[in-house]
């Protein structure tokens, strides 16, 4: 009897475990700096950084790299329980069960040539906007709807500052964080370059850590523990400051 016994309390414990099994999404390839997909690279990312340094407190993560879309359609499967980053300013998954302390703030700007002017948004009606397949640009969708620009359509960040490089769009809107980091990690001129600040337009917003709508509640209220720790203790900022 006490082996029987031992071993239904074994499978509870492993049934226990796989309940509370959580997956960390990254998306491949579209979310530097926030997450680098580049598995070689000491740089892994500020929310990756933010996710190793929670799993040092005895928590763990299946870390699983995806392309966004495909990451999107598996946040949508409510029998997985997830973690990523998000912002109360994006549509969608990425928007319904944020942390309560925030990772940091961003700022957007547009990015042009230093050739080419920029005073207000009208200056760009009828001119050629480069953007990201499948991003939202809050602030900006009202025009966009509007067809206020010519908009070319790019797949990464890369390819978006290229574009603007070679004077085939006028600007391109993207968060100074990612700018500036694409930008230092790029081979061109950074002298050529121009960031207007689009706070009127895109407001400064936070972004999260963000939960499926099934996380484990208690495992939620200790990592929001673990955030504002690093956040009082300079960690969060320190993280965010190395990219």
């Amino acid at each position: 009897m006490k082996i029987n016994f031992y071993f239904i309390i074994l499978l509870v414990s492993f049934s226990s475990m796989a309940d509370n099994k959580v997956t960390y999404f990254i998306a491949d390839g579209s979310s530097s700096p926030f997450q680098i997909s580049t598995y070689n690279s000491k740089r892994v990312g500020i929310v990756t950084e933010v996710i190793n340094s929670i799993e040092k407190h005895n928590i763990h993560f299946s870390h699983n790299t995806l392309p966004f879309k495909r990451m999107i359609k598996n946040m949508k499967n409510p029998e997985v329980k997830w973690i990523t980053y998000g912002s109360a300013a994006w549509p969608g998954q990425q928007s319904l069960s944020l942390s309560k302390t925030s990772i940091m703030t961003v700022k957007h700007s547009f990015l042009t040539l230093k050739s080419n002017q920029y005073n207000q948004i009208s200056d760009l009606f009828g001119k050629s906007l480069v953007l990201i397949h499948g991003f939202d640009y809050p602030g900006l969708t009202a025009y966009i709807e509007q067809d206020k620009f010519d908009i070319i359509y790019v797949k990464d960040h890369e390819s978006a500052i290229k574009i603007i490089a070679m004077g085939r769009a006028v600007a391109f809107p993207e968060m100074n964080s990612r700018l500036n980091y694409h930008l230092n990690n790029m081979t061109l001129p950074r002298d050529n370059f121009s960031l207007h600040y689009i706070g009127d337009i895109i407001a400064d917003y936070d972004i999260n850590l963000c939960f499926s709508l099934n996380f484990p509640e208690l495992l939620k209220e200790n990592i929001e523990k673990i955030l504002v720790a690093m956040k009082n203790d300079g960690r969060l900022e320190n993280i965010v400051n190395t990219y």
